[in-house]
C-alpha cells in the first residue's frame, strides 16, 4: 500500500519514519497518543481522492490532519492509521471584492486568509486563538466558532462552496455563484461539521465581510456569574458587538504570571 501511495503523490510526500509518525500521533495537549503506519501529503483534490480509494481498498483507516490544533484528540490515529495531511493544499486565490468571497485550499491557515481579506479591505468572520496554525479545512470540518461567533456565526455561515474528496476516488465540487441557490442538495451544510466522516474537504469558497470602520475593546468586571450572563445576553443584541470573551480569575492569574499583565 505504501508503494501505491508513493506512486500517487511522490515518494518525497510519503513517510514511514517512526520519529515522524510519533510526532504526528500525539495531540496538541500531549495527553493523547496513538499509532500511525504512514504519513501522506497529497497536493491536489484528485490525489486526496486517490489516497482515500487506495486506503479503502486496502482496508486501512485514515486520519485527516490539518494544523493539528485539536485539544480533544481529534487528529490522533487509533488503528495504525494512514495520516492524510492537507498541508500542501494551501493555495489562496484572489479576493473577489465585489462578491466578497475568496477561494482557498483546505490547508491554508486562518492567518493567511485573514491577511488576504485585510489587504482587500475586508474581514473573515471567524477568528481563533490558534489562527497561526489552524487550517480552514479543519475549521470547516469541525464547524469551528471562535471569538466572533456572536456577530458572524460559526464556519457553517462562512462556507459558500467546497470541493470534497470521497472514498471511492471521486471529487465532489459545489461552487454556486449566487447566494440564493435551491438547485439540489445543500452540500456545504452536509460536509461542514461532519469531521471528515463523509469525505475530505480539499478547498472552499469563503464569505468575507466589510471591515469595521473602527474598533473598541472594553473590559467589564463582574462579581456574580448571573450578572455576567445577563450582560452577555444584552451585548448579544447590541448592533456592532463583534466578540464576547469570558476571562475568569484563573485565566487572569495565568495572564499575570506569563505575560506580566495585571488584572483589571
Amino acid at each position: 500500500m505504501v508503494q501505491s501511495l508513493a506512486a500517487l503523490v511522490g515518494s518525497n510526500h510519503v513517510s514511514t519514519d517512526p520519529d515522524v509518525l510519533a510526532g504526528r500521533s500525539v495531540d496538541h495537549t500531549g495527553r493523547y497518543r496513538g499509532r500511525a503506519s504512514a504519513l501522506v501529503r497529497p497536493g491536489s483534490a484528485e490525489q486526496v481522492a486517490e489516497v482515500l480509494r487506495v486506503c479503502r481498498d486496502a482496508g486501512a483507516y485514515v486520519t485527516v490532519q490539518g494544523g493539528r490544533t485539536s485539544l480533544v484528540a481529534g487528529t490522533v490515529p487509533e488503528h495504525d492509521d494512514v495520516l492524510l495531511s492537507t498541508e500542501r493544499l494551501c493555495a489562496i486565490g484572489d479576493v473577489e471584492s465585489a462578491e466578497r468571497r475568496i477561494a482557498v485550499g483546505a490547508g491554508a491557515t486562518l492567518t493567511a486568509v485573514q491577511r488576504a481579506a485585510a489587504a482587500a479591505g475586508l474581514v473573515f468572520g471567524v477568528d481563533l486563538a490558534a489562527r497561526d496554525s489552524a487550517t480552514i479545512g479543519g475549521m470547516a470540518a469541525t464547524n469551528a466558532g471562535g471569538l466572533r461567533t456572536v456577530h458572524y456565526g460559526n464556519m457553517s455561515a462562512q462556507v459558500l462552496g467546497l470541493d470534497v474528496a470521497l472514498p471511492d476516488g471521486s471529487v465532489l465540487r459545489r461552487h454556486s455563484r449566487v447566494r440564493r441557490d435551491n438547485t439540489g442538495y445543500d452540500l456545504p451544510a452536509l460536509f461542514v461539521g461532519a469531521e471528515g466522516t463523509l469525505g475530505v474537504i480539499t478547498a472552499l469558497d469563503l464569505r468575507l465581510y466589510p471591515a469595521p470602520s473602527h474598533q473598541t475593546t472594553a473590559v467589564c468586571g463582574f462579581a456574580e456569574l448571573e450578572a455576567l450572563v445577563e450582560a452577555g445576553r444584552i451585548f448579544r443584541d447590541v448592533d456592532g458587538i463583534a466578540a464576547l470573551e469570558l476571562i475568569d480569575g484563573r485565566v487572569a492569574a495565568l495572564t499575570r504570571e506569563h505575560l506580566g499583565v495585571g488584572a483589571p
